[in-house]
């Protein structure tokens, strides 16, 4: 199982660990109540990180029971972090997160 964390592409990397934390923390506590959570709460904790640009997290942001974060001081306040309910290795993982690119700092 692996959980994801779409940050849109438009939010500065500097404050992205920041964004990360809180929208986890929120994230969790929304979650609890999910049975493939509590499964990759304590099996697995796989976690994929992925930068999208706008369409793609409206598209994430649509997947049923996706938790939806933000940085108030950051993009006015725009949602700009998706985290999906864990998927299960037998589900079928929707193609927005499957060809998601891997986020890592932008370079300089």
């Amino acid at each position: 199982m692996k959980l994801y964390i779409a940050i849109l592409d438009e939010f500065p990397d500097f404050m992205t660990p920041t964004l990360v934390a809180h929208s986890m923390l929120g994230a969790h506590l929304v979650f609890e109540e999910y049975d493939s959570y509590d499964e990759w709460l304590q099996n697995s904790f796989k976690k994929v990180t992925v930068r999208v640009n706008q369409k793609e997290f409206d598209k994430i942001a649509a997947l049923p029971a996706t938790y939806l974060g933000h940085e108030s001081t950051i993009l006015e306040g725009r949602k700009s972090c998706a985290i999906p309910v864990p998927y299960r290795d037998d589900e079928v993982l929707p193609n927005v997160l499957k060809f998601a690119k891997t986020w890592k700092p932008r370079e300089n």
